[in-house]
C-alpha cells in the first residue's frame, strides 16, 4: 500500500512540474495611471483643489519661495475660497485624461488634464506645473495654459506620455484626451 501511495505521489508531483512553464509569463508592464506616479498624483490633487475652489489648499501646495504662487499669504487664500466650496469639497476628478511632459526627470514636470468641470459639466483643461525641491513636490497652475516654449528643453520638445483614469472606454478616452501642448 505504501508503494502505491508513493508511486501516486511521485506521478502527481511530476505532473505538476510538467505543467509548469506552459503558460507564457506576461512581461509587458501594465499601463500606469496618474495616481501611481507621485508627481502626477500631486498635480491631480492640485487640479482637484483648483476645481473645488479650495484656494487655501492650493496655496499650501505651491512653493511659497518661488515665482509661481497664487497668493501672498494663507489668510489671503482663505478669503478667496469659492462661495460654493462646501458643495464641491468632497468631489474628486474621477474621469480624466492627462498628458505628461518630463522636463527634468529629477523634478520638473508639466501636466495637462482634461476632465468635466464640477459646476458646469463641460469638458475643460487644466495645466499644472510640478517642481521638486528638497524631496517635496510643489505645484503651480498655468492659468492660460502652457506653451510650446514651456515644454521645450535644450531646443527640443520634451517627450510626453498619456495617462487615463481607470475604467474609461475608448469613446470616453477620446473625449478626455488633451491636445498636446506644442500644438499651440
Amino acid at each position: 500500500m505504501k508503494k502505491i501511495l508513493t508511486f501516486i505521489s511521485i506521478i502527481s508531483i511530476v505532473g505538476v512540474l510538467a505543467s509548469c512553464g506552459k503558460e507564457k509569463a506576461n512581461t509587458e508592464p501594465k499601463p500606469k495611471t496618474c495616481e501611481q506616479i507621485e508627481p502626477c498624483k500631486t498635480a491631480l490633487q492640485y487640479a482637484t483643489y483648483v476645481e473645488q475652489g479650495a484656494e487655501d489648499k492650493v496655496y499650501k501646495m505651491e512653493d511659497q519661495t518661488g515665482e509661481h504662487k497664487s497668493y501672498d499669504s494663507l489668510e489671503e487664500a482663505k478669503e478667496d475660497i469659492n462661495e460654493d466650496y462646501e458643495q464641491y469639497q468632497n468631489q474628486q476628478i474621477k474621469h480624466y485624461g492627462v498628458v505628461e511632459y518630463i522636463l527634468n526627470p529629477h523634478g520638473k514636470y508639466i501636466y495637462k488634464f482634461r476632465y468635466k468641470d464640477f459646476r458646469t459639466g463641460e469638458i475643460k483643461n487644466t495645466t499644472v506645473g510640478i517642481s521638486k525641491k528638497q524631496g517635496q513636490y510643489f505645484a503651480n497652475e498655468y492659468y492660460s495654459g502652457a506653451t510650446k516654449q514651456d515644454v521645450t528643453v535644450n531646443g527640443k520638445i520634451a517627450k510626453h506620455k498619456r495617462y487615463y483614469s481607470s475604467g474609461l472606454d475608448a469613446q470616453t478616452k477620446e473625449e478626455f484626451t488633451p491636445d498636446l501642448i506644442e500644438q499651440y
